[in-house]
């Protein structure tokens, strides 16, 4: 039985065979008849056409499919590679239904190929790499296939590259096709086709390295390989259960199944994320000059000047220690022109100054208006130390940041725990900005309720009131404050610290004042609330926007650390993303799903669509100018420091690149510091002075806006504290300037309302039907006498009472705290994750409420506080205070929802509570009521919030891209030499090759590609008569004899002849003569001669310009270390 169920296994496997191998000789359409004329030898059912060197680096389950798609044997036996070029070949897989058990799993495991070769398949004219046949224009051409196949890493498992050797005419120099030299010299619709990024041991896909490009927090190198591992472990995984499930079909209770299973091929495992930091320093290797061009040119007329310590500490290796600062320049709309890390402050940043002023010189840029800084603003001698690193733009304005002014001033608090540090912060605030009057008018008519600080920063403009105005504010704020103290009689200031702060301060005062002329605001948008239309403003004044930058900066750099290398390739690749986003942001219509980060393949495509088409496929937002050679980031420190910096792994991927063994491997339980980060030195938070209890629980987010510390406060002194209501404030000082009714007069209707804790009216029927609701506590059910009580206290009491309540959000799309509104926690929350908490505080628990939702409940809840001052004792039980009411609470909440007449003739509203949303409310109303009792004893603010006369016109987003005077940066994009191609053909004259490269590209492109033998080429006898006969009408008339020249040189320029008269005759252009091309340094992309500042000694280059020292003192200390 076992012989005969081999037999036909064997009969079927050789009909199989043979369906395929017919299949494969048949020829393809279009073809001569000569050519199918001439049949091929067939190899034997079991013979691999492959060659050698594939057998040793391909699998062995890929060598059947492989062997029948790509090779076949000429009658000559020679192996020749098929006709039917492709790029991606896909194997045939598993069938569909088996009749009888696989004897193998290969068919389970296969994998695609990739087939590299432009040279066979686009008749791509290559030239050497080598100078001296590039001058000449020697053309590569093929000999054979290269014998090793690479494995690439994909996402979901790994596929198999094989490419073709080219060697060069002259030098016989060779190359693989997916060497450096080789793609550089494809134009980027075909270099675009390669999809791989090569190491000397392994290679990883450019999907695989675009998902390395994202510089957001938590996208590191490790975080993408245990990805990578868990995709791979599935694929694997699904591969194998296929193969399983179709042997159990075979599996009967006679059978065993550990004799139909073959062995399993083993995964593959993924490289660690070394390796995979290498690949992607080798992606962003090959893009840097762009980077480093588009860094260089941004501009702006109002620059920030900041610097951050925070980064520093990631930096590693041997750099580890040696930088002391980061410092970042942006504009007014968010871009940062310039990053670079130092190891001092001060004259530490002359170079980068210097080269910002040249850059604006080059560009014929106007000069910025206003730089604002957080130190060195002014000097008491004259001019500052920021001014003078900028010493040529003499009309520069220079600002102190009024955060860190603020700051300044709050250095003599004695802590900001303290009930009046808030009310503090939102006075000097207010001494120092006033509001637009006509955007506060707006915003009222807009909201319903009082405005909050996002509102307030988001809708309304303001600033500041005057130096001489400003000092005299601040000055009686600190009088106001000096003596003020908390309910234990703890002291807000330290007073000498206060004084002397304050003394040597003051003359910062013009400092932080608004430059005359400067318009800060920017409308970036709009929103319709209440019917009103708000307009939506950005903000220039200030460093705040760099103090945001860091933040983000901050997370440029996964993990905790990164070498020099890695740490630079973070930054320039984070900067280029943030400053196109921001200019997309800044343009009309501009949206971050336009955002493109190819630069090459942009300008290419656009270059092609502006010729057919008219227009631009894709927009550049920053379109980038010539690298203007200034350092940045690990390269200034270096050039401090006197450390190379090299950005190398070479141009040969068959070149061991460096890359160690122990790269490939890695550990899953490593970890990237994302947990437990130290967050000293974060920003103070500045709270609002008035804090409405259902925002305690948020109350972080309800901190200031970027733009300065105190907009918050300056929001609650406008809600609070405003003189009149002639400048459009509503205020209890206002009602207390109205002249007191004299005894005699009788109480008008308004005299006898009673208004509630948030200024409405009808507060005492609340309370009265609060009471009445209290009596309900001790019984358990609710007479119709005390129904109509109830109800007839219902209809006394306001329409907005009656309302529907609008209940507070219980999640916010993202959970902000701290000054740029960053969570300290470091773990991502998904929206409504914090309510759901919230409703499983307590056994029996449900999704609560605050009281203060509703006028109402909050009478009750005040009412069962003064039942309840303290925790009880019921039956020797300690009863938490909290219990006690929400027990007393709930039982009148199910007399209520009880009563059917009660419900059905009123809309009482009573919502659930808890313990947590009790005790938030309380405290928080218990803080406030003291911090109002504190302000008591301190002089109102008199100063108007707003401003008298209105301010200046806002700016709008661009209409289009702003365009720069700068030169425009030069993309290295090579023509398409696609079919133009001297291919070299056995058995025919070399003259024919030579004809054939005075050929036009289409006349080559519509014949099928030449068949390719590994080893040799094979003729194409219809394609070379085409071209044969091309050449021949072409030749021109003989001339006669002229000066005795040597017989190479007649001959030589007798096929340029020959040429030249085919090319016009097919009405192409002379080309002109190729010019001697020099060598270019990678570092600042000029050519490697004296003239541009390089030189070499023993074999070591040189380069001035990326290095800060001179030609003569480079080569001395050279030559003193040979000594």
């Amino acid at each position: 039985m076992r012989r005969c169920l081999f037999c036909g296994s064997r009969s079927l496997f050789l009909l199989c065979f043979a369906a395929v191998a017919s299949q494969s000789t048949s020829q393809p359409e279009g073809l001569p008849s000569s050519e199918r004329a001439a049949p091929k030898k067939q190899p034997a059912p079991t013979e691999l056409l492959l060659p050698e060197g594939w057998k040793q680096t391909l699998p062995k389950e890929q060598h059947l499919w492989v062997s029948k798609a790509l090779f076949s044997r000429e009658k000559s036996g020679r192996l020749a590679l098929t006709k039917n070029l492709r790029l991606w070949w896909s194997p045939p897989g598993p069938r569909p239904l088996y009749s009888q058990p696989p004897s193998k799993p290969d068919a389970f495991f296969h994998s695609r190929l990739f087939l590299w070769v432009p040279y066979r398949m686009w008749a791509y004219k290559l030239l050497c790499s080598q100078p001296n046949c590039r001058r000449r224009g020697v053309q590569l051409t093929a000999c054979g296939m290269y014998k090793t196949v690479r494995r690439v890493l994909d996402l979901n498992g790994w596929y198999f590259m094989a490419t073709e050797y080219l060697e060069c005419r002259s030098c016989k120099k060779k190359l693989a096709a997916w060497s450096r030299d080789i793609l550089n010299q494809l134009d980027p619709s075909h270099r675009d086709q390669f999809p791989a990024v090569l190491t000397y041991r392994l290679s990883c896909d450019r999907e695989v390295v675009r998902l390395l490009r994202g510089r957001t927090l938590g996208n590191s190198a490790t975080a993408l390989y245990r990805h990578l591992c868990v995709r791979h472990k599935e694929h694997w995984l699904s591969q194998s259960a296929l193969y399983l499930s179709v042997l159990k079909t075979f599996v009967t209770q006679d059978t065993d199944p550990s004799r139909l299973v073959a062995p399993l091929p083993q995964m593959v495992p993924v490289p660690g994320p070394s390796w995979l930091l290498s690949v992607y320093a080798k992606d962003i290797l090959t893009r840097l000059p762009e980077l480093k061009a588009r860094v260089t040119s941004v501009y702006g007329s109002i620059l920030k000047m900041d610097s951050t310590k925070k980064i520093t500490k990631k930096l590693a290796g041997d750099a580890a220690g040696t930088a002391a600062w980061v410092t970042d320049v942006g504009n007014e709309i968010g871009q940062v022109l310039m990053c670079v890390l130092t190891e001092r402050e001060g004259n530490g940043l002359l170079p980068m100054c210097s080269g910002l002023v040249d850059r604006y010189r080059r560009a014929g840029e106007a000069p910025p208006q206003v730089l604002y800084v957080d130190r060195d603003c002014c000097s008491a001698g004259g001019k500052g130390k920021a001014a003078a690193m900028f010493s040529e733009w003499d009309q520069l304005v220079v600002r102190l940041d009024l955060w860190h002014f603020m700051r300044r001033i709050a250095v003599g608090v004695t802590t900001d725990c303290h009930p009046l540090y808030g009310p503090f912060m939102g006075r000097l605030s207010a001494c120092i900005f006033e509001w637009d009057a006509g955007d506060v008018e707006r915003l009222k008519e807009a909201c319903d309720c009082k405005p909050t600080a996002q509102e307030l920063a988001r809708h309304c403009r303001r600033r500041t009131r005057g130096a001489r105005e400003t000092k005299e504010l601040i000055e009686q704020l600190l009088e106001d404050f000096m003596e003020a103290t908390d309910t234990m009689g703890v002291g807000l200031f330290d007073k000498d610290r206060m004084n002397e702060i304050w003394r040597t301060q003051q003359r910062h005062i013009d400092c932080i004042q608004d430059p005359p002329g400067a318009q800060l605001y920017r409308k970036i948008g709009q929103v319709t609330k209440g019917g009103v239309i708000l307009p939506q403003y950005r903000c220039a004044r200030g460093s705040t926007s760099l103090e945001s930058f860091h933040l983000h900066l901050n997370r440029f750099v996964p993990g905790t650390s990164a070498n020099d290398l890695h740490f630079q390739m973070y930054l320039l690749e984070g900067l280029v993303q943030w400053n196109e986003a921001r200019a997309v942001a800044a343009v009309e219509g501009g949206s971050r799903k336009d955002i493109c980060y190819g630069g090459q393949l942009q300008r290419y495509a656009n270059t092609l669509s502006q010729q057919f088409m008219g227009l631009n496929l894709a927009e550049d937002y920053t379109s980038p100018g010539e690298y203007t050679g200034e350092l940045i980031g690990v390269e200034y420190l270096y050039s401090q420091t006197s450390i190379t910096f090299g950005e190398d792994f070479g141009d040969d991927p068959d070149i061991p690149d460096g890359i160690q063994e122990q790269d490939l491997e890695s550990d899953l339980e490593s970890d990237e510091g994302f947990a437990d980060i130290d967050m000293d030195g974060e920003p103070l938070e500045i709270m609002a002075l008035s804090l409405e209890p259902p925002e305690q629980v948020q109350q972080q987010a309800e901190a200031i806006q970027p733009r300065g510390p105190s907009s918050a406060q300056t929001e609650s002194s406008l809600r609070d504290e405003p003189p009149t209501q002639s400048q459009g404030v509503p205020s209890h000082a206002a009602e207390s300037s109205l002249p007191e009714p004299t005894i005699d007069e009788p109480p008008t209707q308004g005299q006898m309302e009673s208004l509630g804790p948030d200024g409405k009216p009808g507060y005492d029927h609340v309370v009265r039907l609060a009471n009445s609701l209290v009596d309900l506590r001790s019984k358990g059910f609710i007479t119709q006498q005390k129904v109509d009580e109830i109800v007839t206290l219902w209809d006394k009491l306001s329409e907005d009472d009656k309302g529907a309540l609008i209940y507070p959000a219980r999640h916010r799309e993202r959970l902000v705290k701290g000054r740029f509104k960053v969570s300290h926690s470091k773990t991502n929350v998904t929206p409504g994750a914090d309510s759901l908490k919230r409703c499983f505080l307590g056994e029996g628990s449900g999704p609560a409420q605050w009281p203060n939702a509703s006028r109402l409940v909050e009478a009750v809840c005040l009412a069962l506080c003064r039942i309840y001052p303290a925790r009880q004792t019921v039956a020797g039980v300690r009863v938490n205070r909290w219990a006690a009411i929400l027990r007393d609470y709930r039982i009148i909440r199910d007399v209520v929802l009880d009563s059917p007449r009660l419900m059905a003739e009123t809309q009482l509203q009573l919502f659930e509570l808890n313990q947590q949303t009790l005790s938030q409310w309380h405290n928080a109303r218990i803080k406030k009521q003291e911090s109002e009792v504190l302000q008591q004893g301190i002089r109102t603010f008199a100063s108007p919030l707003v401003a008298s006369e209105p301010l200046p016109p806002v700016m709008f987003k661009h209409v289009e891209p702003v365009r720069h005077g700068h030169p425009a940066y030069e993309f290295d994009i090579p023509a398409d030499a696609s079919g133009q191609a001297a291919q070299r053909v056995r058995g025919q004259p070399s003259s024919v090759g030579a004809a054939a490269v005075a050929m036009p590209a289409a006349a080559q492109v519509r014949g099928q590609p030449p068949p390719v033998q590994v080893g040799f080429a094979v003729p194409d006898t219809a394609h070379l008569r085409q071209a044969t006969d091309t050449a021949a009408i072409a030749v021109p008339a003989a001339t006669p004899p002229g000066p005795k020249v040597p017989r190479t040189t007649a001959w030589r320029r007798r096929k340029a002849a020959e040429a030249a008269e085919a090319a016009a005759a097919q009405g192409a252009t002379k080309k002109k003569r190729q010019q001697t091309e020099q060598y270019v340094c990678q570092k600042c992309g000029q050519p490697k001669t004296k003239e541009f500042g390089h030189s070499q000694f023993r074999g070591v280059h040189f380069c001035a310009k990326t290095s800060g020292k001179t030609v003569e003192q480079w080569t001395e200390e050279m030559r003193r270390g040979q000594r």
